[in-house]
C-alpha cells in the first residue's frame, strides 16, 4: 500500500472517527466519543486503521441499539416504589377541610380511622357523587351500615366514633370496605382525636349537659305517656265493668 493511500485512508478514518466521536457525544455516550478522539491522531499503520474501523463499528452499533432497542421488559427488580404524599394525623376538623369541593383542594375518607386520599374517584366522593356526604369525614359507621346521609356521621366536635356498638356483621361489612379501600386508594395518614383545650372541654360538657337534659326530657315524656295511657287502659276497664253489671241489673 503506497503512502497516498495510506494517507488517504487515514484522512477517511480520521473524518469518519470524528464523525463517530461527535454522533456518540450526540446520543449520550461520552466514552466511546473520547475513545475516537483519542485514537484519531495516530492513525499511521493499515492495521490500525482495520482494528479501529472494526471496532468503531461494532462499538457505535451496540451502543445505539442499547437507546434504540425499547422498554425492558417488566421485572419486579425494576419496579420503584411510587411516591406517596407524607403520612400525618387528621382530626375530624382537618380532616373536613380535604373534602375536594374544587379541584384544587385535596379528597379524603377516613375508614376505621386510617385516612385514604380518594381524589382520582372525585365521580364518587366529590360533589354530587353517591358517597359525597363522606367527603373529609369518618366514612366508617356508614359503610358498615349500608347508610349514606348525613345523619350518620358523627359531629365533627365529638369524640371519634369508637364503634362498639356494631354487630358481628356489620363490623364484616366494614372490615370488607378497610380491604377495598387499603387496595385500592393511597393512605395519607390517620385519623385521631382533636387536643383537649379548654374550649373544646368547655363545648363538650356544655354538649352533653345539653344531650342528659334531652335525655331525661325524653324519659319523662315516655313515663308520663306510658302513664296516661294506663290510666286510660283501666278507665276504659272501669266503664266496661260497670256496663257488664248494669246488664246484670236488667
Amino acid at each position: 500500500m503506497s503512502h497516498a493511500t495510506i494517507a488517504s485512508a487515514t484522512a477517511s478514518v480520521a473524518e469518519a472517527a470524528s464523525t463517530v466521536a461527535a454522533e456518540a457525544t450526540r446520543q449520550g455516550a461520552p466514552v466511546v466519543s473520547q475513545f475516537f478522539r483519542s485514537l484519531t491522531p495516530d492513525l499511521t499503520s493499515p492495521v490500525q486503521l482495520v482494528l479501529l474501523a472494526l471496532a468503531g463499528y461494532f462499538t457505535v452499533r451496540s451502543a445505539l441499539a442499547s437507546r434504540s432497542k425499547g422498554p425492558e421488559k417488566f421485572a419486579m427488580a425494576n419496579v420503584q416504589e411510587a411516591a406517596v404524599p407524607t403520612k400525618r394525623d387528621f382530626t375530624p376538623q382537618e380532616l373536613a377541610e380535604c373534602d375536594g369541593h374544587d379541584e384544587g383542594t385535596p379528597l379524603h375518607i377516613a375508614v376505621r380511622r386510617v385516612v385514604y386520599d380518594v381524589s382520582k374517584a372525585r365521580g364518587f366522593y366529590g360533589p354530587g357523587g353517591p358517597y359525597a356526604n363522606f367527603a373529609g369525614r369518618d366514612a366508617s359507621r356508614g359503610l358498615a351500615l349500608g347508610a349514606f346521609d348525613t345523619s350518620i356521621l358523627t359531629d365533627l366536635d365529638d369524640p371519634i366514633d369508637t364503634l362498639e356498638d356494631l354487630d358481628k356483621a356489620e363490623n364484616e361489612a366494614l372490615d370488607e370496605w378497610a380491604t377495598f379501600f387499603a387496595g385500592k386508594y393511597v393512605p395519607v395518614g390517620r385519623l385521631v382525636e382533636a387536643p383537649m383545650t379548654p374550649e373544646r372541654m368547655a363545648a363538650a360538657e356544655k354538649k352533653a349537659a345539653a344531650k342528659e337534659a334531652a335525655e331525661k326530657e325524653a324519659a319523662e315524656k315516655k313515663a308520663a305517656d306510658e302513664k296516661e295511657a294506663a290510666e286510660k287502659k283501666e278507665a276504659a276497664a272501669e266503664v266496661e265493668v260497670a256496663a257488664a253489671e248494669s246488664k246484670k241489673d236488667v
